[in-house]
């Protein structure tokens, strides 16, 4: 045989992996799915580890693909996806949503104890230049979002020595305040990036669309 093809990527195979995954809908010839299903029996009695089915041989095939063709576009065109995903997001997310104790809340987002501001803004820079609105989800007693504010600009406080969101005018009083729902306490650890839109209309966690 003379063909080329790299062993490693066949060794890789059969390695167990584990990764969120979203259904959708694949249609082939009768032809192909034997020889899917006849592939898959084989690298399932060769490995360890890991049992193979045709579904499963599809995904490594689609990740191969994805990570050669995002190689050549890199390469040969300049073209970086993952910048251009994020870029996506960035316009789609406009919303971040922070969490904070209530008293860190109403001292500082309401501005009882100063001006009406926000921080330490944990956000990158990519998705920073996207983001119109900033929302802070309280801890107990309230454990729920019940404002938003439009941002005005970040900028960094040497002082603080952070990221400050300030905001343009006063925080504004969500119609329904946003509830947990069936997500726990610690959910809201670390930033989350929504829509205005989903925002305004939700009244659980569970309702409010991520990206």
């Amino acid at each position: 045989m003379n063909q080329n093809f790299d062993a490693s990527y066949f060794d890789g195979l059969l390695k167990s992996s584990k990764a969120n995954k979203k259904q959708v809908a694949v249609y082939l010839d009768d032809a192909t799915v034997e020889r899917l299903d006849m592939i898959a029996k084989l690298f399932s009695a060769a490995s360890d580890s890991k049992s193979f089915s045709r579904n499963s041989l599809i995904e490594i095939a689609i990740e191969k693909f994805l990570s050669e063709s995002e190689t050549y576009l890199r390469e040969e065109l300049g073209a970086d996806v993952h910048a251009l995903i994020e870029e996506e997001k960035s316009k789609k997310f406009d919303t971040a949503i922070l969490s904070s104790t209530d008293k860190g809340f109403v001292n500082t987002f309401l501005g009882q104890a100063e001006p009406p501001c926000w921080y330490p803004c944990r956000i990158s820079d990519a998705r920073e230049q996207g983001l119109k609105f900033i929302a802070i989800y309280r801890s107990q007693p309230i454990s729920a979002i019940t404002h938003y504010a439009k941002i005005k600009e970040f900028k960094y406080d040497p002082e603080r020595n952070c990221k400050v969101c300030y905001f343009d005018g006063d925080p504004i009083k969500l119609p329904n305040k946003i509830t947990l729902g069936s997500k726990d306490a610690c959910y809201f650890i670390g930033t989350k990036y929504t829509s205005l839109k989903s925002l305004l209309n939700a009244t659980k966690a569970d309702e409010l669309t991520f990206g």
